[in-house]
C-alpha cells in the first residue's frame, strides 16, 4: 500500500499546543512557503472525523502555514499524509528516525491530547466564521447590483414622466416644407387696413350661413403652409397664402368679411374669386 500526499484545508485542522517556535522563523518559513506555492515536506495528519484531522507530525509547518495565510489570504491549504490507523506507529517510527538523522538531538513537542468534541467545535467554528464572511460578501454585491437596476429603473421613470409633463420638450419631427421666398419690403408705406364696409357687415350673416364659404374659411385657418399656398394658386392667388398664414398664427378668421378686413391686399372680389375656385 502506496501513501498519497492530499492537500488538506488549513481550517480542518485542529490547532496543535501552542507555539514554542520563534516568530521569526515562522515568519521566515511563511514566506518560503508563499515563494514556493506549497510545503517541500508534507505534516502527518490523522483523521479524526470526516471533517476534522489532528496534527501527528509538522506543527512547525502547521504554523508558518497559518503565518502565510494570515499574509495572503489566498494561500489556505497544505500538503499532508493522513495515516491511517493501523500504519500510524510504523509511520511515526520512520519519520522520527530519519529527523534523528537529519538532526542529532531533535526536539519533539510534547503532544497534549485534545478530545474530540474539542477539536470538532474549533473546526466548526472557524467554518462558520469563513462561511458568515462568505454570505455577507455575497449579500453586499447582490444588493449592489440591485441598488443600480433600481436607479436606471429610476431615472428611465423619471425621464418619461417628465416628458409627459413638459410635452415642449418632447422633440416632434415636422415635415419638410419647400424653401418660401419671403418678398423684400417695399419702400411705400403700408396701406391702413381695410375698415369693413356696411355692405360687408350686412352679409356677414349670410356667410355663417353659407356651406362653402363655412368650409372655405375652415380650410383657410386649419391648412399647412404648403396646401394653402397650392389651393390659392389656384385661383391665381398664391401670394396670399403668405399674409394669410401670418395672420391666422396670431388669431384665426372669424368669417369671410373678418379675412377681408385684416389681410392686406385681399379684396371682396378676389376673395370671390377664391370661393369659386375653391
Amino acid at each position: 500500500m502506496s501513501l498519497l500526499t492530499s492537500s488538506i484545508d488549513l481550517d480542518t485542522i485542529a490547532p496543535p499546543n501552542p507555539s514554542q517556535f520563534e516568530s521569526s522563523q515562522i515568519e521566515h518559513l511563511a514566506n518560503l512557503f508563499l515563494r514556493a506555492g506549497d510545503t517541500v515536506r508534507p505534516i502527518l495528519l490523522s483523521k479524526t472525523s470526516p471533517i476534522s484531522f489532528q496534527i501527528l507530525e509538522g506543527d512547525f509547518e502547521y504554523y508558518a502555514a497559518m503565518k502565510a495565510q494570515e499574509i495572503d489570504a489566498q494561500f489556505t491549504a497544505i500538503r499532508a499524509y493522513v495515516v491511517p490507523p493501523d500504519l500510524e506507529s510504523t509511520i511515526l517510527e520512520q519519520y522520527h528516525f530519519l529527523r534523528s538523522r537529519s538532526f542529532p538531538n531533535p526536539i519533539t513537542p510534547q503532544i497534549i491530547p485534545q478530545k474530540l468534541d474539542q477539536i470538532e467545535q474549533a473546526i466548526a467554528i472557524r467554518l462558520e466564521q469563513k462561511l458568515t464572511a462568505t454570505i455577507e460578501r455575497t449579500i453586499e454585491q447582490k444588493m449592489h447590483s440591485s441598488l443600480q437596476s433600481l436607479q436606471t429603473l429610476v431615472d428611465q421613470l423619471t425621464s418619461q414622466l417628465e416628458s409627459h409633463l413638459n410635452p415642449a420638450s418632447t422633440i416632434i419631427e415636422l415635415p419638410i416644407q419647400p424653401a418660401i421666398t419671403v418678398p423684400k419690403k417695399s419702400s411705400k408705406p403700408d396701406k391702413p387696413a381695410k375698415i369693413p364696409s356696411k355692405t360687408t357687415l350686412k352679409n356677414k350673416n349670410t356667410d355663417d350661413h353659407d356651406p362653402k364659404k363655412l368650409q372655405v374659411l375652415k380650410d383657410l385657418n386649419t391648412m399647412n403652409f404648403a396646401d394653402l399656398e397650392r389651393k390659392l394658386g389656384q385661383s391665381k392667388n398664391g401670394k396670399f397664402a403668405r399674409p394669410i398664414h401670418e395672420q391666422r398664427s396670431q388669431q384665426l378668421f372669424t368669417s369671410i368679411p373678418d379675412m377681408i378686413a385684416n389681410v392686406k391686399g385681399l379684396a371682396e372680389k378676389t376673395m370671390q374669386k377664391i370661393i369659386d375656385a375653391w
